[in-house]
């Protein structure tokens, strides 16, 4: 399988810090190419000259009012035009991971699997882009110039860019392609490669945390880009608050302290929770999450939440490289199909209203994130752990994964399943409704054997020509830290 090439483009914030130590664990699952410093509406390092607003008339920062608790004054500060800077994020930390904890697991990590890239190579691709103020897009700087050389490179393979702070590194190297071409006759040319290619991860409907996007008129200059969003939504600040109740314990205390945060693992142990006694350099006290363990961002009729020693802080800006993550899902094949936040989303698209098979409730669910969770302990211990010790997700093999039928049908469905630990492995499939395609009116549809690697699939026979049915098999082993591999049959009315 070719692996989804990438970049990051981040802020800094705690979450974002978060972001990056548990994509650690799966930088051999995708094609990592860039990191890249960026600046936003709520951190930027300015230039010791200009002001906000003389860069950036059109800001969005709440400044120094949005810091005051109560709140009293919201949206953009009037004086924020004044400000020469604002919650400035350290230069160098990504570095210092790569170097530090990242290289201590690195030994380990690439013992208990393939395709993990060198403390070196990820130095190599790490860059500073458009930092000094929110939606600064004035210069070319290395990471906007990064991600221009892979804007304008040969290969067809789409390209992820995601957006974890502000977009304005990322539009800025757009701006740079533009000004390059715009009054050649390859114009048309290289803006149609580049929409073909590109896909915006964080940028939700021309909202980002910055007005880049809209202010300098990207979707006008390169039409139907692509931007997408996830069904589902993990970690973000007030994700623990309420969560579906067969992952909430893994966001508390105790099994953090337990599984991740366990002092096993020089990498891990860098992770932020809740009142864990970290400070991060160049943040407001009100948002040093690990001196007090509360979550008030000052919103009308929304409560300061407050949490335990050692519960999850956030990780919001990984909504972007989780639907990048395999699996044995097909989110990125297509996006009708499923990752592991569910179906990636375009333009105005909606998500439909998900059936719980652990309720019989149509209501918000995401049926993957369970499997991401015990995968994360699961690859914890590979910091630290040999081969023989750790744990391996089974390997799925479907015989026929696009399958062609007619209505009232009998379909055959095979697969294979490999665990290379030689542990028992324990399979179901499963059909969710909102990931067919499908008005018919047959309800709770399945296979006839669930448990079993050969079965059968009887189409509904009001099923029509373009119906398409999603089968979803979940393979987990039977580990203290169990991991699962998913495999998709898909089924095509004609």
């Amino acid at each position: 399988m070719v692996k989804v090439k990438t970049i990051i483009t981040t802020d800094g914030e705690v979450d974002d810090i978060n972001s990056l130590i548990h994509l650690c664990l799966y930088l051999n699952e995708i094609n990592l190419v860039g990191v890249v410093y960026t600046s936003s509406q709520y951190h930027f390092n300015g230039d010791g000259i200009h002001t906000l607003g003389e860069v950036t008339p059109n800001y969005r920062t709440s400044g120094l009012v949005g810091l005051e608790r109560p709140r009293t004054k919201f949206g953009p500060d009037p004086d924020g035009k004044y400000l020469k800077s604002f919650r400035p994020f350290p230069m160098g930390w990504i570095e210092e991971l790569w170097k530090g904890a990242y290289a201590k697991a690195y030994p380990f990590l690439c013992k208990n699997a393939d395709g993990f890239p060198s403390p070196e190579e990820l130095l190599k691709i790490t860059k500073i882009g458009n930092i000094e103020f929110e939606g600064d897009v004035r210069f070319d700087t290395e990471g906007s110039n990064l991600i221009k050389k892979y804007l304008l490179d040969s290969d067809t393979q789409p390209l992820y860019l995601q957006s974890w702070g502000g977009v304005n590194t990322i539009v800025r190297a757009l701006l740079s392609v533009y000004e390059e071409y715009k009054n050649t006759e390859k114009w048309i040319e290289v803006r149609n490669q580049v929409v073909d290619k590109v896909r915006i991860l964080g940028v939700n409907k021309g909202i980002g945390q910055d007005n880049s996007w809209l202010d300098n008129k990207i979707p006008e200059l390169y039409p139907e880009i692509i931007t997408l969003w996830p069904e589902n939504l993990y970690g973000t600040y007030m994700g623990i608050v309420p969560l579906q109740p067969d992952i909430a314990d893994m966001f508390k205390a105790n099994w953090m302290k337990k599984n991740i945060h366990n002092g096993k693992s020089a990498l891990m142990d860098e992770y932020h929770l809740m009142k864990d006694g970290c400070k991060v350099e160049g943040e407001a006290d009100v948002y040093q999450f690990g001196v007090h363990g509360v979550l008030d961002f000052g919103f009308p009729n929304v409560p300061a939440q407050y949490f335990e020693q050692y519960d999850f802080i956030g990780e919001g800006d990984s909504n972007t490289y989780i639907p990048l993550l395999p699996f044995g899902l097909k989110g990125n094949e297509n996006y009708r199909y499923p990752g592991l936040l569910g179906c990636l989303l375009t333009g105005d698209t909606e998500a439909e209203i998900p059936y719980n098979p652990q309720t019989g409730k149509y209501e918000k669910y995401n049926p993957f994130i369970k499997s991401y969770q015990e995968d994360w302990v699961a690859r914890a211990r590979w910091c630290y752990q040999e081969y023989a010790e750790a744990n391996h997700a089974p390997v799925v093999e479907i015989e026929n994964d696009h399958i062609t039928a007619k209505p009232s049908e009998s379909v055959v469905i095979s697969a294979d399943v490999f665990d290379p630990d030689h542990d028992e492995v324990k399979t179901v499939w499963e059909i969710y409704p909102q990931y067919n395609h499908y008005e018919g009116k047959a309800n709770l549809l399945r296979v006839w054997e669930q448990t079993s690697l050969n079965t059968n699939f009887t189409v509904p026979d009001d099923a029509k020509a373009g119906d398409e049915f999603v089968l979803i098999l979940r393979a987990q082993d039977v580990n203290e830290t169990p991991m699962t591999t998913y495999g998709v049959v898909t089924i095509k009315i004609n």
